[in-house]
């Protein structure tokens, strides 16, 4: 008999887990339910016979929410994601693909929509290399590894917090392109920024400082309309 695939659903709602449930068992799909973000993190580590989780976008608790999570399971246990979700912005599109989601379902969702992609999800997608070089991204010598969370130049490497990295992964995107400040922050936390907010300068000065440990040729540099610029030294002495 061929096995069901096996997909864990992430909710803190636990009437809408279980509906949920009921539904993917009765399209026939194995399914198990989480109900907190420390509880999914401890799971993680065992997910080997797992082939989908759902998440949902606005889980949250002491240990992240529910975009942290997505990286981590990406990160740890390369598995596909499908994040659901009531909000249907920009910002928080952009925060779920920044943060690996292989899909992305609004809510209240169509049960045929959720199917297909949820299908699509573990079917269609490329199965990833074992060297996991499409998880990487260059600027100039400097690597940033999304798979091992590290900046690497040369022989020298520093590790990157998963928020570090997701700061990472929007500048070495768009290098040599200005990415405003509110833009950052919602790529990263998956909301609008709040006003007189810091935090999207703090990850900036953070991932900056790590930055400088292996090279002095990346720079990342305040624009005049409240954003940042990733630019090499020699690009930005011509620009003067």
């Amino acid at each position: 008999m061929k096995r069901k695939p096996k997909v864990v659903v992430i909710e803190d709602d636990q009437v809408f887990a279980n509906l949920l449930e009921l539904s993917l068992s009765n399209n026939g799909y194995e399914v198990a339910s989480i109900t907190s973000v420390k509880e999914a993190i401890e799971f993680i580590p065992a997910s080997k016979g797992v082939d989908l989780f759902i998440v949902d976008y606005n889980l949250g608790d002491e240990k992240g929410n529910g975009l942290d999570l997505c990286r981590k399971i990406k990160a740890y246990a390369h598995k596909p994601v499908v994040m659901l979700t009531g909000e249907s912005s920009t910002e928080t599109t952009v925060a779920c693909l920044y943060a690996g989601a292989d899909q992305y379902v609004l809510k209240p969702y169509d049960l045929k929509d959720l199917l297909a992609r949820i299908h699509s999800a573990l079917y269609n997608q490329p199965k990833p290399s074992m060297d996991m070089s499409n998880h990487k991204l260059s600027v100039n010598d400097v690597v940033l590894d999304g798979m091992s969370r590290t900046l690497t130049c040369g022989t020298t490497s520093v590790r990157l917090t998963e928020r570090e990295l997701a700061v990472a992964e929007v500048l070495f995107s768009n290098h040599n392109t200005e990415i405003k400040r509110d833009f950052i922050y919602s790529s990263v936390y998956g909301h609008q920024m709040k006003a007189f907010s810091r935090a999207a300068d703090i990850l900036i000065a953070r991932f900056r400082k790590k930055l400088r440990q292996i090279s002095d040729d990346l720079l990342i540099l305040p624009t005049r309309s409240a954003g940042y610029i990733l630019v090499s030294k020699s690009n930005a002495q011509a620009e003067k």
